[in-house]
């Protein structure tokens, strides 16, 4: 039986990912992402195409106005977008958020496509103006790449995060190895640190590199939302071994775009408050 969002909240590392052993636990690791030529060309990718439908289905949604989101008492949410992506590309999750009393807000990343270490501090100072403006540990939401960023930040600052919720974040890798995703990050990567953006700090960015895959702290409630069919990053990259999973179907920017994944979301929310 498929789990759903509201009972599916299992550590990645005890359910296999072969359904013929149904529903039973059984011990064994976490599945890898796909390498190869299945790694490199095997996403489909056409499913993305889902997305602006997915958009039009949540704004028809009562979900749309707040209704089944739990209420928030202005409690603090810092939403993180992942690369490339648009600032706007989180306001629907944001603003049903919002109207659920969540004080939700975007972090300050813009297209998220320079150095690591830049968008991580920006990140970080956002976290640390929540938590000083509203006096309480923050729930940071990270979608993709902003997933990495907030598994990042809970374990820098375990004092200021109350829970991670990491959305079609590649939590096992740097980098998705799917071609058209992986490519224009690495000449981004191989633009920025000849100096074209400004000033290069090698040294920050192996910081990040070590601190994206260190022990996740036990006192930070940890959950990762994956679809496999997101077109972009492989779902099997989603299932860190620290963190509690739920399984959705939609595009990747559906995801934190369409009436399952932010219902996924919502029911994260409730269960860690």
């Amino acid at each position: 039986m498929k789990k759903t969002p509201a009972d599916l909240s299992m550590p990645a590392a005890s359910w296999s990912d072969d359904p013929v052993g149904g529903d039973e636990p059984v011990t064994t690791a976490v599945t890898p992402p796909r390498t190869g030529f299945a790694g490199w060309f095997g996403r489909p990718v056409f499913l993305e195409a889902r997305g602006p439908f997915e958009l039009r289905a949540l704004r028809r949604n009562p979900l749309w106005q707040g209704h089944g989101v739990p209420d928030g008492r202005r409690r603090p949410v810092l939403v993180i977008p992942g690369f490339l992506a648009s600032p706007t590309s989180a306001d629907a999750l944001v603003q049903v958020l919002r109207r659920a009393n969540w004080a939700a807000e975007i972090a300050n990343v813009g297209r998220n496509s320079g150095p690591a270490y830049t968008g991580l501090e920006r990140a970080g100072d956002d976290l640390f103006d929540l938590v000083d403006r509203l006096g309480r540990p923050v729930t940071v939401i990270g979608h993709s790449r902003g997933g990495q960023f907030a598994r990042i930040l809970a374990v820098r600052h375990p004092e200021l995060v109350t829970g991670v919720i990491a959305v079609g974040a590649p939590l096992l890798t740097k980098y998705p190895r799917f071609a058209p995703v992986r490519i224009p990050i690495e000449m981004l990567e191989i633009t920025w640190r000849r100096g074209t953006f400004g000033p290069v700090y090698p040294d920050r960015e192996e910081a990040v590199d070590r601190d994206r895959f260190r022990p996740f702290p036990s006192e930070v409630r940890f959950t990762s939302i994956y679809s496999r069919t997101d077109g972009i990053v492989d779902w099997r990259a989603c299932l860190d071994p620290a963190a509690d999973v739920v399984e959705v179907s939609t595009s990747h920017t559906g995801l934190i775009n369409s009436v399952p994944g932010i219902q996924a979301v919502a029911g994260v929310l409730e269960a860690q408050i």
